[in-house]
């Protein structure tokens, strides 16, 4: 309506009227859904809810929803031992690491020419005096 048209009153009073009324649903829709939720909430208590019809034509959703947490539960199973695992193979990879280099040093100290001349002292064999040459070889000769 334009502001300048004439509004009688008791066109006015209806729309209050009607106002009123769909402020008054509102506010029971309110209050029943208030009461719905604490329904809901003794229902789901009691297992009262099993045996709506909607719970039952949703039966197949509904075990398709259980079996995707079960699977997520044995993945989060699965991801936790796995890395247990690699916590304890990183920790005897740093035992082995720290064995090599032990027992390598050791063998690097124990390879030299003191060393192995005292463990032959007792077999007869000596240490050569002369020193090793390059044997050198013409090409071609066995043309």
């Amino acid at each position: 309506m334009s502001s300048n048209e004439y509004i009688d009153q008791e066109t006015v009073d209806q729309q209050q009227i009607e106002d009123s009324k769909k402020s008054r649903k509102r506010r029971t829709r309110k209050k029943r859904a208030n009461k719905n939720n604490g329904r809901l909430v003794v229902q789901i208590m009691n297992g009262e809810f099993l045996s709506r019809d909607w719970f039952v034509r949703n039966l197949p959703f509904t075990f398709y929803i259980g079996f995707l947490l079960v699977v997520l539960i044995g993945w989060g199973y699965y991801g936790e031992t796995t890395s247990k695992k690699e916590v304890l193979l990183q920790e005897e990879l740093s035992e082995l690491n720290s064995e090599y280099f032990t027992l390598s040093s050791e063998y690097i100290s124990k390879r030299g020419r003191i060393h192995i001349k005292e463990k032959l002292n007792g077999t007869g064999l000596q240490e050569s005096t002369v020193s090793p040459r390059k044997i050198r070889v013409r090409r071609y000769v066995f043309e």
